[in-house]
């Protein structure tokens, strides 16, 4: 052990997907529902690690960004933008650590703090943005040299699933029912001015254990707890970096589709999006050079509202995964620029997305 993260269970797993390429499809699954009056809350549901099912619960109340808080300005619920932004982070560096364990590396502490520049389709409003470059600022202290960090830090690159996804084309799909949904990201309008950056500081605190805080002065000041399951060195004590990425998902277009019936009909009703994400570990582990680092595919599917035509519904639907700041994230490629920061203050910077 190092770290908290066993080397030689690795090793074993490798074997184990050499072995049987079934135990490297990890399946993650979220719902998030919408409720008029009571906002919007998302939940993991059990993930399929390979042949193992592990029983994931963890709820969360998400900010939808859209609705009136007058008794409340500042809501302190996170954003789906936020919990994306964390899962990215903390995948990176769950990457730089397990990478450094192998190496021989003992880490005092390593953090990052994780931005996107966002260019809002609405002003203010980061649901619709588009996210135009993503940064990660990595702050390590360890016995290790400079350029032996660096080394390890360049493997985020290359086999951090979460980074990949952001950074490479992804394929989504979506479903209405049984019918499969058309669609393609939303341009911002012509004239559209301004931006802003939202950040995020992610932390490591012991194996598998990290929290996630936000910087803004009018971001939430909660942290978000994130782990893995026991089946792979974690406690359970909060969603894991995929699972962050599905619930953010889920929750954004749940939300986006109300508030697109509410634009359109003056009330919204319940709208529920089930997501679910499948990784390929051959590609993280080196097993299949062919096989994707980040999510093979990512797929949500809409419960419609009771009384809602399909038709009017799918309408909705569909509009809301077009303007979906979070669709666009991780469908299309995205630069990345990865700064490191030693006791030596050695610097690395590598744009990812070229």
């Amino acid at each position: 052990m190092r770290n908290g993260f066993s080397v030689s269970s690795s090793s074993e797993f490798v074997n184990e997907i050499r072995d049987d390429a079934r135990e490297a499809l990890f399946h993650y699954h979220a719902t998030a529902c919408f409720r008029p009056g009571r906002g919007l809350r998302a939940w993991t549901r059990p993930a399929i690690l390979g042949r193992i099912k592990s029983a994931r619960r963890f709820a969360l109340d998400l900010a939808d960004g859209w609705q009136d808080h007058p008794a409340d300005p500042q809501p302190q619920e996170h954003t789906p933008l936020d919990l994306a932004l964390a899962a990215v982070g903390v995948c990176s560096l769950k990457t730089a650590i397990a990478g450094g364990s192998a190496r021989g590396i003992t880490f005092d502490s390593i953090e990052m703090v994780v931005s996107a520049e966002v260019q809002p389709q609405e002003e203010d409003f980061l649901p619709t943005a588009r996210v135009r470059r993503i940064a990660y600022d990595i702050t390590t202290r360890s016995d290790a040299d400079a350029g032996l960090i660096e080394e390890v830090t360049r493997q985020i690159l290359d086999r951090s699933p979460n980074h990949r996804t952001v950074k490479d084309t992804t394929e989504l799909h979506f479903h209405a029912g049984e019918r499969e949904l058309g669609w393609s990201p939303a341009a911002i309008p012509a004239g559209t001015s301004g931006g802003r950056t939202v950040r995020r500081h992610v932390k490591w605190i012991s194996g598998t254990q990290f929290e996630s805080a936000g910087l803004d002065a009018d971001g939430c000041r909660l942290p978000l707890r994130v782990d893995e399951a026991k089946q792979f060195a974690g406690v359970d004590w909060a969603p894991n970096p995929q699972e962050y990425v599905v619930l953010a998902l889920a929750a954004e277009l749940a939300s986006l589709a109300a508030r697109e019936q509410k634009a359109a009909t003056g009330s919204a009703g319940t709208w529920s999006v089930h997501a679910h994400g499948l990784l390929d570990l051959r590609g993280l582990m080196l097993v299949d050079p062919a096989a994707a680092v980040g999510f093979q595919t990512i797929g949500c599917t809409v419960d419609r509202p009771a009384g809602l035509g399909a038709d009017e519904a799918d309408r909705y639907f569909r509009t809301a995964v077009e303007r979906s700041a979070l669709v666009e994230l991780l469908a299309l490629p995205h630069p990345v620029e990865v700064r490191l920061s030693s006791d030596e203050r050695e610097t690395l910077r590598a744009a990812a997305g070229r």
